[in-house]
Order: structure tokens, then sequence, then C-alpha cells
């Protein structure tokens, strides 16, 4: 007598793939959302440290301190004003140190001055606070800091 033939039909292996194609692909989906939201909280809590370290240069040097964004190339510097001295340069985006679709100073002129002891000047700002927002995708963080330099990362 014969024994049955044991192994899978085409059809059996065919849905198995399918499944784990579209498991893949959707998990594939979830991550990049992760990520993206990842990098706008990382760049905004960045800055957030970097505000705090523009402040205490300014008053360690007792010297006016810069930070210029560069918008459309996804950049900023700190620079402390009088020496030219450059103390910090983030870029963002693809083949940047974070991935962002777009950073954005809300102020005219795009640049921050602090002053020797460390105040900030939010004359250009829109309200009581400055505001600075990070996107990556569909996600964006924005970080709400005053005169003072004190800030708060908020997300959506």
């Amino acid at each position: 007598m014969d024994s049955p033939v044991r192994g899978f039909s085409l059809l059996e292996l065919t849905l198995v793939l399918v499944l784990t194609g579209l498991t893949l692909g959707f998990a594939a989906l979830s991550f990049g959302a992760y990520l993206q939201r990842a990098s706008a909280q990382q760049a905004a809590q960045v800055f957030a440290q970097d505000l705090t370290l523009a402040r205490a240069a300014a008053m360690r040097a007792r010297e006016p301190v810069v930070i210029r964004f560069y918008e459309s190339t996804r950049w900023y510097s700190v620079t402390l004003q009088e020496s030219a001295t450059e103390l910090i340069r983030r870029r963002f985006g693809v083949n940047a140190d974070i991935d962002l679709t777009a950073v954005d100073l809300q102020m005219s002129g795009d640049t921050l001055f602090l002053d020797a002891r460390g105040v900030v000047d939010l004359s250009n700002a829109t309200g009581a606070l400055g505001v600075a927002v990070f996107t990556s995708g569909p996600s964006q963080y924005t970080v709400q800091f005053n005169a003072m330099g004190a800030s708060s990362v908020d997300g959506n």
C-alpha cells in the first residue's frame, strides 16, 4: 500500500507568502512613522539644549551670541557675535545628523540674539514666547522658549 504524499500545496505556500509580505509591509510603515517622530523629537530636544548652551556661553564670554537658522538648507549655527567664533553647527536632512523635512524659527529674520547677560531678544517673536518647529514627515515638535532661555518641547 502506498503512503500518502505529505507536504504543502502551492496554494498554501502562496497564501503564507502573501500574509508574510503584508505583515512585513505594515511593520515597515509603523517603524517608518516611529523613526519620523523620533527624529523630530530629537531635533527639538537638541535645540532646547543648544539654547541653554548658547545662554551659558554668552554669560561666560560676556559677549552676545547669535543663533542663525538657515531654513531652506535645514541647519542652524550658534556663534559668538564679536569674535565670530562658531560654537555649534547643527545640520538636519537626509545626509545630516538628524533626518528632518523642515526647520522653522517662527520669528522675523530667522535669527535669535542673546545679549552678554544671556537674555534672548524676543522683539521679533510673534507672541510672548519664541517658537522653533522641527518637522519630519507628518511629525512636528515645537520648542517654546522665553527670554531667559527656559524652554519646553511639545509634540503632535
